[in-house]
């Protein structure tokens, strides 16, 4: 008799925790999702505009008016709009939800 309850008690707390596990799961599920959709909607909105400076500066620099610094500073403008595109594609690629610590904030870890 003790047996069965004991089988009776273990099997009920495995399904709990089963449960438990189970929405953890589906409540995981659904962040990845917002964040998904809200990674989306910021590459969107940010890779036109990106773009249009990319080619301005691409611009200005084949007119070849530019001296010294100047140029050099385009060249640092340039490099820059590369990383914010190679960051946009990476947040555009999420595919897991996964949390990093910054400066003592929680924020998506898109590397």
């Amino acid at each position: 008799m003790a047996n069965a309850i004991e089988r009776s008690y273990s099997g009920s707390f495995g399904q709990e925790n089963l449960r438990i596990q189970q929405s953890n799961l589906i409540d995981l599920g659904e962040r990845l999702k917002g964040v998904r959709e809200t990674a989306l909607a910021v590459c969107h909105h940010f890779s036109q505009p990106l773009t249009v400076i990319m080619c301005l500066i691409d611009l200005l620099m084949m007119k070849g008016e530019l001296e010294g610094e100047y140029e050099q500073i385009l060249e640092d403008i340039k490099k820059q709009t590369e990383i914010m595109q190679d960051l946009l594609s990476k947040l555009r690629n999420v595919e897991s939800y996964k949390i990093k610590n910054y400066n003592g904030f929680k924020m998506l870890n898109i590397e």
